[in-house]
């Protein structure tokens, strides 16, 4: 049997361990050796204020049998009971409570959170003003159930005369609609902070409306010239990566012991940004090979599976939610060829069984005459004469 090289890590660092048969490691990644076709039990333990989340290559299932088949990387993922990210200027903060499932654009647990103050920004709303700066916040296409909260830090010396910190609201950019929308939210004045709650990541600000506000801020090239009213373009949220796998494909459905077997996949990007997906094919329920395939939006590729199996049956697979199967049968017996003697020794036998009979031609006519002749009385020294 061979040996195959589990390597195990956790994430993040500090949010628990990984028990191995009852083993722990003491740091992580940890590697060991194993012989395939063993299983062995893995565990998740959890630190204080932290939960499991789940396997990055094996489900959720904790504890979880694992069979070996290959070398396999596998990470336990966890999550603090209340997570909370906060921009490096203290400003947005997003709180996820416990038992909140977020995920980022590619379905893992969310473990980070970008937060990108900008300045070019799509118009604002008639008869209103942004607060500061519109931030976006990624990564793209992370979703939150149920939604979580954003808190917003405001300056009271940017809400313009006239305005009250009561009628700020938070708004997020819709490119669909090509407007701002509304977030339900609070506004606490003695904090000067709103919170509202989200289920996915946009572009956010803070903004005021009112009748009586001032025209947006005018700049001038030169201070000879009249001043011009500049707005910045509006901007176009790219819409995330977006991946659909399909047209799963076994060719040969059925194949003898040992021969190769070969699965396809269609992976398709059908957003507008780059993005990357991890395509894993399942052999009877147990992972067989994993594969990270990048695409750019609107790309799209054919991702495929190479295996072959010793013993005869049928075997299940899945890549990714799609099933299939294919048969191995027995391989069939050798056949067995009899070998011919080398050319020199099946030429010399040829040859002297010729020579035997060529002689015994001649000798037995010779013999039989004399035989008849001696008869007559004569000899065989005369009949020869």
């Amino acid at each position: 049997m061979t040996t195959k090289i589990i390597t195990v890590d956790v994430s993040p660092s500090g949010g628990g361990t990984v028990e191995i048969d009852g083993f722990t490691p003491d740091e992580y990644p940890y590697d060991f050796e194993i012989e395939s076709g063993i299983t062995f039990k893995i565990e998740a333990v959890t630190e204080d204020g932290y939960h499991f989340v789940e396997w990055d290559t094996i489900g959720k299932d904790n504890p979880k049998e694992v069979g070996v088949i290959r070398d396999m990387c596998i990470t336990a993922h966890f999550a603090a009971d209340s997570n909370e990210f906060i921009s490096e200027d203290k400003i947005i903060s997003i709180t996820i409570p416990d038992g909140d499932t977020a995920l980022d654009g590619e379905g893992n647990p969310l473990t980070d959170v970008e937060f990108v103050a900008i300045e070019s920004v799509p118009y604002p709303p008639e008869n209103a003003n942004i607060i500061g700066l519109p931030y976006q916040l990624g990564p793209d296409g992370a979703t939150f159930d149920p939604p979580v909260t954003l808190t917003w830090s405001y300056d009271p010396t940017d809400i313009p005369d006239g305005v009250a910190e009561e009628e700020l609201v938070i708004a997020y950019y819709d490119e669909g609609a090509g407007e701002w929308q509304e977030l339900e939210f609070e506004v606490d004045p003695e904090s000067d902070t709103l919170s509202a709650y989200i289920d996915h990541f946009s572009t956010f600000a803070v903004i005021a409306f009112s009748d009586s506000l001032p025209p947006p801020p005018i700049t001038s090239s030169s201070s000879s010239l009249p001043a011009t009213p500049s707005l910045p373009p509006p901007v176009t949220p790219t819409a995330p990566a977006a991946f659909t796998l399909s047209s799963l494909s076994i060719s040969p459905p059925e194949v003898s012991a040992g021969e190769a077997v070969t699965i396809s996949v269609f992976l398709a990007n059908d957003g507008e940004a780059d993005g990357s997906y991890t395509a894993t094919l399942k052999i009877n329920g147990a992972i067989a090979e994993t594969r990270e395939v990048s695409l750019i939006g609107g790309a799209s590729e054919t991702v495929t599976f190479t295996t072959s199996q010793g013993e005869s049956g049928t075997y299940s697979i899945e890549v990714n939610g799609l099933p299939g199967s294919f048969i191995v049968k027995e391989g069939a017996s050798p056949l067995i060829v009899a070998v011919p003697a080398p050319p020199g020794e099946r030429n010399w036998w040829l040859t002297r069984g010729v020579i035997i009979a060529i002689a015994a031609a001649i000798a037995i006519p010779l013999a039989i005459r004399w035989w008849r002749r001696r008869g007559d009385c004569g000899s065989l020294g005369d009949y020869i004469s």
